[in-house]
């Protein structure tokens, strides 16, 4: 039996490979002339590293597409409860030193085995602390403003941190947290939500919400989405926390909305490109949608899905 590498080497073999049909742009050199004058050994060489280079670009070309075409296709959904989900904000900064004992509080949520189903925390940095001398990278203005929203629909004068709202409510009763719950995933939801995603590639997704509110009172409903990122940590330099390693869950990335019903649609969907940092960890990540009453601030439901399972 011939083995393979002694027939790679054969000259009959390499004189009977045809680069034209490996794509090579060229004419075939005139073998025979070449031949007379030496360079048979020359153009096995040549052959040979032609042929390998080739067969390597023709893997290529067959495998990466397949690859990439799959990772295009990967679509995620997730759907709200029949019951009522909790969402619980936190309002905290990386410059505010009574920040971090709530924010590990709201860490421990993740082993307390409450689930998405009941209950969704979102933890958003806001940028009112970091002119004492230590700037929160995870902060936003657009946090500042939903706060401010918030005090307006509580009827509250300032704003502060560390706050809790629990479904749009001013959230101080910590012992009773878990029959506050309770009694708010003990309620049928007026509001139908499905979150989807389809991830074109390694940075960019193309989010849905399909929403349903045909059973719903409330008149005008906003609709939010969020990506949070869990399990971030920083050691912070400056400000009130100089010198601590605070260790972040629930961290509020970007948010999306609000996004408006129209009075007269019951079912209807909107549509959001979410373009993922280069810093973020996609194991890590989550996406949030969630109703909010418009006009009293009550958050009516929420959805959550994970980008990797």
């Amino acid at each position: 039996m011939v083995k393979v590498f002694d027939l790679i080497n054969s000259y009959d073999f390499l004189r009977s490979l045809r680069l034209c049909d490996l794509g090579v742009n060229s004419k075939m050199p005139d073998i025979a002339k070449l031949e007379k004058y030496g360079y048979k050994e020359f153009i096995s060489f040549i052959m040979v590293t032609v042929f390998i280079m080739r067969f390597y670009h023709l893997i290529f070309l067959l495998f990466l597409p397949l690859n990439v075409f799959a990772e295009g296709q990967r679509v995620i959904t997730a759907s709200s409860p029949a019951n009522r989900v909790a969402l619980l904000e936190l309002y905290t900064s990386e410059g505010c030193s009574s920040c971090p004992p709530a924010e590990e509080w709201l860490s421990n949520l993740k082993d307390s085995g409450i689930s998405s189903q009941q209950l969704i925390p979102l933890a958003f940095h806001v940028t009112y602390w970091d002119y004492i001398g230590w700037r929160d990278q995870f902060a936003s203005e657009r946090h500042d403003q939903r706060q401010r929203k918030i005090a307006q629909y509580n009827s509250q004068n300032t704003i502060y941190t560390p706050q809790f709202v629990l479904s749009g409510s001013d959230y101080r009763t910590y012992n009773r947290f878990s029959s506050d719950v309770r009694e708010i995933v003990s309620k049928e939801s007026d509001v139908d939500l499905k979150l989807s995603l389809q991830q074109k590639d390694i940075s960019n997704l193309d989010v849905e919400l399909l929403i349903n509110t045909e059973r719903s009172n409330v008149k005008d409903i906003a609709f939010f989405i969020a990506v949070y990122e869990d399990d971030l940590s920083v050691e912070v330099s400056d400000g009130e926390n100089e010198g601590e390693l605070l260790h972040h869950d629930y961290v509020v990335r970007q948010i999306h909305g609000p996004f408006i019903q129209n009075a007269s649609d019951t079912s209807f969907s909107f549509k959001q490109a979410v373009v993922i940092g280069e810093s973020w960890k996609q194991e890590n990540l989550f996406l949030v949608a969630f109703a909010q009453d418009y006009r009293a601030g009550g958050v009516l439901q929420a959805v959550r899905l994970k980008l990797q399972e």
